[in-house]
């Protein structure tokens, strides 16, 4: 098989076995500089995104990291902040689920990349159902936020130009529902035993999709939806080192037997006999 044709099924089965695991996946891989609205890449959404209006958002070329987390090329960037009467604030752009989730008795966890730029504005995340993701107004650190300016903070604080990978386990119960989340966990490793910070006094509902809700001046990337922590929090796969570790080891070998064809020694390129 030759060396080209190890790699692409290496990588095939890789990107096909993370698509697999999850409900929903978007890595923002599209031609940088171009508004995200109308983009429709990725996995398990029933629609393109999309804004009421408000903020642009930018794709760049540049994706965000986190680690050994599987990232894919690009990511989508707001502009920061513009003083009132001097244009629109807040981007908010929407992505509806192909299939909604919520139902009680079920648990969903979302990821997501978020770095807040030069410039980022007063508050920054995601919206997932009726749960906020990431900085709420004017707040130090991260945390969950309810309808209602309903605050659970961790203590990790939001540094401009820091890349931070934000976990959410949303476990759906009849009432109120039960919210854990994970700042900067270690991609690769189990689920940590302590959240960064909890919430259980919200009925998170029915979520159809997800939203990018931020006052301007943040990258946002990777957003992962899935059944489980490990689902949403990716590594390399031992599969892929082991066929790139084959793929150059059957390189050398091909290129020794060449050099001794080369030198006069055919004999040296046929297999031996067993």
């Amino acid at each position: 098989m030759k060396l080209a044709t190890v790699l692409v099924l290496a990588v095939s089965s890789t990107v096909a076995a993370r698509a697999d695991s999850l409900f929903a996946y978007e890595g923002f891989q599209y031609t940088a500089g171009s508004s995200l609205g109308g983009q429709n890449g990725g996995s398990g959404w029933a629609s393109s995104w999309f804004t009421p209006g408000g903020l642009d958002a930018t794709t760049t070329a540049q994706s965000l990291s986190f680690g050994n987390l599987v990232v894919s090329a690009g990511a989508v960037t707001t502009a920061g902040f513009q003083p009132p009467n001097q244009g629109a604030s807040v981007a908010f752009w929407l992505r509806n689920l192909a299939t909604p989730l919520g139902a009680d008795g079920t648990t969903v966890y979302l990821s997501f990349l978020l770095q807040p730029d030069a410039g980022y504005g007063f508050y920054g995340g995601i919206d997932f159902g009726n749960v906020f993701i990431g900085r709420s107004g004017n707040q130090a650190d991260y945390g969950l936020e309810g309808p209602v300016n309903d605050l659970s903070l961790s203590n990790v604080p939001v540094v401009q130009g820091e890349t931070d990978l934000l976990v959410l386990e949303a476990q759906f119960q009849a009432g109120n529902d039960l919210l854990s989340l994970f700042v900067n966990p270690t991609p690769g490793q189990p689920q940590p035993a302590t959240p960064t910070a909890t919430k259980n006094d919200l009925d998170v509902g029915t979520v159809t999709g997800v939203v990018i809700n931020n006052y301007g001046g943040y990258t946002t990337d990777e957003i992962l939806i899935g059944p489980t922590f490990a689902s949403v929090t990716p590594v390399p796969e031992p599969a892929f080192g082991w066929a790139v570790g084959v793929a150059l080891a059957c390189l050398v070998g091909l290129k020794r037997r060449f050099r001794s064809y080369l030198v006069g020694s055919p004999q040296a390129c046929q297999s031996p006999t067993l």
